[in-house]
């Protein structure tokens, strides 16, 4: 896991930001678990990079969070 002011970068089964996320045996979300969205309390997708991305992240000294949408998050006020 890497993170970056309101940034979480995590492993997951799958490439979307569906696949991390907790289901009831139905295929509804978890009770209590994240929401993707933009109201408040919930999260919105920032990226998808694979994890030989994220460890040449981590070998070259950098945080994957701040990377993980493309650009260097920081330099964009984040």
């Amino acid at each position: 896991m890497a993170l970056l002011s309101d940034c979480a970068d995590y492993l997951a089964d799958g490439p979307g930001p569906l696949d991390f996320l907790p289901h009831t045996p139905e295929g509804k979300p978890a009770p209590g678990s994240f929401r993707l969205g933009v109201s408040p309390g919930m999260v919105k997708h920032e990226g998808t990079q694979d994890l030989l991305w994220a460890v040449r992240m981590l070998d070259e000294g950098h945080n994957p969070a701040r990377h993980i949408k493309g650009t260097d998050a920081a330099e964009g006020g984040e």
